[in-house]
C-alpha cells in the first residue's frame, strides 16, 4: 500500500497570515513553520523563474528530514514553439538536486493551449533530455490529450518512462485516473474565477462531493503504487489548508493542526504550538 503525502501548492499565501502563520512571523520563517505541520509542498514560484541553487539549498536547510518538495519546471522550458533546451533543463535539475532526499517529483505543467500533435514529440523529447535519475509528473490541460489513439500513445509513452500522469481537478477538462508510474500525483486546482485571490482565506465553495469521489479513486489505486503526492490550491475552495483537512478526513487520516494556540504572539525561541499531521 502506497504512502500518501498531502500538502498545499505554495507556502507563501498572503491570506494565511493570522490563520496559518502568526501575524508577526518573519517571512523567512514561514517555510519552517509550514514544514513542521505538513510533509510536502508544491513550489509554484519555480514555474515562473528557475530557482538559484543557493535558494534551493536554503529550502533544504529549513525543512526536516522526511519533508518533500515538488518543483514545477519553469514554464519557458515547456513551450513547444521554442523547442527543447537541454542546457536549461540540466541547469534546473542540477539546482533541484540541491534538495537531496527532500526532492519529490518535478512537475511539467503544460499550459491549456498546448495541444497534441506536434507537441507530442516535444513532450517526449523534453522528458528524454531531463535527468533520468529524478522523478517526474506531467500535467496536460487540453482534452485532446485524453482521446483515442492520442491517449493510448500518451499513456504508453509515460509508462515506458516511469512518468506520472497528473490527476488534476480542473473545471474545464476531465483527466482520466490513469496510473503510469509507481507514483501518483494529484492536483486540486479549481479555477481563478470561482474563488478569486482577494477572497482567499476561508472556504467559499462546497466541493465535498468532489473530495469524497477523488478520495475513493485514490484509495482504490494505492495498492498499485509506492507513494502519492496530493496538493491543494487556494482557488479550489478558497483556503487550501482547510481543503487538505477535508480530504484527509475522507482518506481516513487525522487533520493537520495548522492554527495552533499563540498565533498572535510568535517568538523565535518560543512555543510554536502542536505540530504536524498524523496518519
Amino acid at each position: 500500500m502506497g504512502s500518501v503525502r498531502i500538502g498545499c501548492s505554495s507556502w507563501t499565501s498572503e491570506a494565511w497570515w493570522g490563520r496559518v502563520y502568526p501575524r508577526n512571523l518573519p517571512d523567512a520563517d514561514r517555510l519552517a513553520w509550514y514544514a513542521r505541520r505538513y510533509d510536502t509542498v508544491e513550489v509554484d514560484s519555480t514555474y515562473y523563474r528557475a530557482p538559484p541553487a543557493a535558494m534551493v539549498s536554503g529550502w533544504a536547510r529549513r525543512t526536516p528530514p522526511g519533508f518533500r518538495f515538488a518543483l514545477k519546471l519553469t514554464r519557458d522550458l515547456l513551450d513547444p514553439k521554442k523547442g527543447v533546451e537541454p542546457g536549461k533543463l540540466r541547469s534546473f535539475t542540477d539546482a533541484a538536486r540541491r534538495l537531496g532526499d527532500r526532492l519529490g517529483p518535478i512537475l511539467l505543467q503544460f499550459a491549456p493551449w498546448v495541444k497534441p500533435g506536434r507537441a507530442e514529440g516535444f513532450l517526449f523529447d523534453s522528458l528524454a533530455a531531463l535527468d533520468p535519475g529524478l522523478a517526474y509528473a506531467v500535467e496536460l490541460r487540453d482534452a485532446g490529450w485524453y482521446r483515442g489513439e492520442t491517449f493510448e500513445r500518451l499513456s504508453r509513452g509515460l509508462r515506458d518512462r516511469h512518468v506520472a500522469l497528473v490527476w488534476s481537478y480542473l473545471t474545464y477538462v476531465e483527466v482520466p485516473a490513469e496510473v503510469t508510474s509507481d507514483r501518483l500525483y494529484v492536483r486540486f486546482i479549481g479555477d481563478h474565477t470561482t474563488v478569486p485571490e482577494d477572497r482567499h482565506g476561508e472556504v467559499r465553495v462546497d466541493r465535498t462531493a468532489v473530495l469524497k469521489e477523488w478520495a475513493a479513486r485514490l484509495r482504490g489505486r494505492l495498492d498499485t503504487v509506492e507513494e502519492a503526492f496530493v496538493y491543494f490550491n487556494n482557488h479550489f475552495q478558497g483556503f487550501a489548508p482547510a481543503s487538505v483537512n477535508e480530504f484527509r478526513q475522507w482518506m481516513g487520516m487525522s487533520p493537520v493542526r495548522f492554527a495552533p494556540e499563540g498565533l498572535e504572539s510568535y517568538e523565535r525561541s518560543g512555543s510554536e504550538g502542536p505540530a504536524g499531521p498524523s496518519s
